[in-house]
This record gives C-alpha cells, structure tokens and sequence, in this order.
C-alpha cells in the first residue's frame, strides 16, 4: 500500500527530465553569454 504512492509513473519522470535539461540549458547558455561578452569587450578595446 505504501509503496503504490512512491510510483510517479513515467509522466512525472520525462517532465522531471526535461526541467532538469532546460534549466541546465539556460545555465550553460549564461556562461557562455558571459564569456562572450567579456571575450568581444577585451578585442574591442
């Protein structure tokens, strides 16, 4: 009985794995956003 409420069903899982893959994407993409604005600031001068 109480191991039914531990099942999230495969719904929970691949909506779980696309969070953690777009938080993950908009992470890098920040990094990297800030390293080319630094890179294009330095050549600028």
């Amino acid at each position: 009985m109480v191991l039914s409420f531990l099942y999230i069903g495969p719904g929970m899982g691949v909506g779980t794995l696309i969070l953690v893959l777009l938080i993950s994407a908009i992470v890098l993409l920040a990094v990297g956003y800030s390293i080319w604005a630094r890179i294009k600031r330095i050549f600028k001068k």
